[in-house]
């Protein structure tokens, strides 16, 4: 994945970027002119202390918008950077525009604060956002919440839980995807489990969208593969991996990691592109 030559990732630097940063993140994630988002003033108030308020432009456009700030994990102390949201314009979707405002987040951080990991969460039954924080930037998916900031009451899934996975990237080496080369012999279905050896497989749909318009049926999927993952989490599982299995479904892979302790999951608890909802 390549990002077009006239794409720059920096810093936002005015209080009119901020709020045009908001307008994006509103318009990117579907939200009503009555919904909440995030304030221009926080905005600037992150910027100026520590925290990362990012964006991708084309010329004068903003069309990528990330931002975040300093967490600490409540059972081992380590700190790291939380990145609660990241959006690219509709437009430029599928075009590494994603890529190069997660990278240029990472070297911004890096730069600046010296942290070496960043968390955020995403909800997994988006196949594509997978995909992206797993197989294209390398993350790995450590925890499951469930139900982290209550029922949706705004956005594209209003009535759904926010059941949400939480990877964390290493900052401190090259973005390093896994090479899995792992694909599971049967395809599992959507919220279903197929384990092989140490390695798990859980089906998903491959575009969202094209289940949601069936509210009822929407649920089932999503309550399936949140069990699925909540299942697989607590035995100790790493999500590395998340590939198209056909037209209509994707599955994850994961392995088990023998690893005794494990930070708490309230430590992502707070939410990357296309869009990435919080």
């Amino acid at each position: 994945m390549t990002t077009p030559a006239r794409v720059v990732v920096r810093p936002l630097e005015t209080p009119e970027e901020m709020r045009t940063g908001v307008a994006l993140y509103r318009r990117v994630l579907r939200l009503a002119a009555t919904d909440p988002a995030v304030s221009p003033r926080l905005l600037w108030a992150l910027r100026r202390n520590g925290g990362s308020v990012m964006g991708a432009f084309a010329g004068e456009q903003l069309i990528g918008f990330a931002y975040g700030f300093l967490g600490k994990d409540p059972e081992s102390g380590e700190l790291y950077h939380y990145s609660q949201a990241a959006v690219v314009d509709d437009d430029w979707q599928g075009r590494g525009v994603g890529r190069a405002l997660k990278l240029g987040q990472r070297d911004y951080v890096l730069a600046t604060t010296g942290i070496t990991r960043m968390r955020w969460s995403y909800d997994p039954v988006r196949a594509a956002n997978g995909h992206f924080n797993l197989d294209v930037l390398g993350a790995r998916g450590r925890w499951f919440v469930r139900n982290l900031y209550g029922v949706d009451d705004m956005g594209r899934d209003i009535g759904h839980p926010s059941d949400r996975l939480i990877v964390e990237w290493d900052l401190a080496g090259e973005p390093s995807p896994a090479a899995t080369g792992r694909v599971p012999s049967r395809t599992p279905g959507w919220g279903e489990t197929t384990v092989e050896g140490d390695d798990l497989f859980i089906g998903v749909p491959r575009v969202w969208s094209s289940v949601a318009g069936d509210h009822e049926r929407a649920l089932a999927v999503r309550a399936a593969v949140s069990a699925a993952f909540e299942e697989a989490i607590a035995a100790r599982y790493v999500a590395v991996s998340c590939r198209v299995a056909d037209e209509s479904s994707a599955w994850y892979h994961l392995r088990r990691t023998s690893t005794d302790a494990q930070p708490s999951a309230d430590a992502g608890s707070g939410a990357s592109t296309g869009t990435t909802r919080p």
